[in-house]
């Protein structure tokens, strides 16, 4: 959503609509639980466990701030211009 949030909100103009929508689709099927034809279900819930919860969700956040630092970084960077050409 971070990268489309610039061209606002439609899709048709390269807006979030549609990275948002996964997001809350992936939050829906997350907040519900694992259905009949879930990994959770063929492993017996082997992967339901708080730690597992835990360290997927550490490992979500750590991504998302990785790409939104290196976002900032490379927005920053293209402000700032070309970088010394050798002149």
């Amino acid at each position: 959503v971070a990268v489309h949030a610039p061209a606002g909100f439609f899709a048709m103009g390269g807006g979030y609509e549609y990275p948002a929508f996964l997001g809350f689709t992936a939050a829906a099927i997350g907040v519900t639980g694992a259905g009949r034809y879930s990994l959770d279900h063929a492993t017996c819930h082997v992967l339901d466990r708080p730690r597992v919860v835990a360290l997927a969700f550490a490992g979500s956040a750590l991504a998302a701030a990785a790409v939104v630092g290196r976002r900032a970084k490379d927005q920053a960077a293209a402000q700032s211009g070309p970088e010394g050409d050798g002149a």
